[in-house]
């Protein structure tokens, strides 16, 4: 099981608990277990370095009237309560911005919502982000594009 997975497993739980629905027993112990898990840096740190990249979608500068932002940024460090992300366009703290991480390999599209805690300036015109997520994240599976492409292809070869 992945980093991401963990702190997926970790945000829906924490995000059923924040809209006052309340876990099951066997939820609370499985919270309970990931929570040590995140707690023994032997088995998974804090803050998980990453290489990965995820897009950020959002109303884009602060009020609401700029362009929307749907970015590719790199994510810096992973943890279960949010993320640092680098490489990012400008946006204002106190944004609510969706955050999409794709596992291409896996067909899985993470998506969470998350709140800009604090920005500072990065690389050129970019900036680093420091978001907490908020809510509960969402997770879609979706098939092979070869598959879509091949019954695609299927289709207009019949007509």
């Amino acid at each position: 099981m992945t980093a991401l997975d963990l702190v997926y497993q970790y945000r829906a739980m924490l995000g059923k608990c924040e809209a006052g629905v309340g876990l099951e027993m066997d939820e609370v112990i499985e919270l309970t277990a990931l929570e040590a898990v995140f707690a023994t840096e032997a088995t998974l740190p804090r803050r998980e370095r990453s290489e990965m990249t995820c897009v950020l979608r959002g109303a884009g500068r602060g009020d609401g009237r700029g362009e929307a932002i749907n970015d590719r940024v790199r994510i810096g460090e992973l943890t279960p309560g949010g993320l640092v992300c680098r490489q990012a366009p400008y946006v204002e703290e106190g944004d609510v911005v969706e955050v999409v991480i794709d596992d291409e390999a896996a067909h899985l599209s993470y998506r969470f919502k998350a709140r800009v805690s604090w920005l500072r300036e990065d690389v050129g015109d970019d900036f680093a982000l420091g978001l907490a997520f908020v809510g509960t994240p969402l997770l879609v599976h979706y098939g092979a594009s070869e598959h879509v492409e091949d019954a695609v292809d299927r289709i207009a070869a019949a007509a």
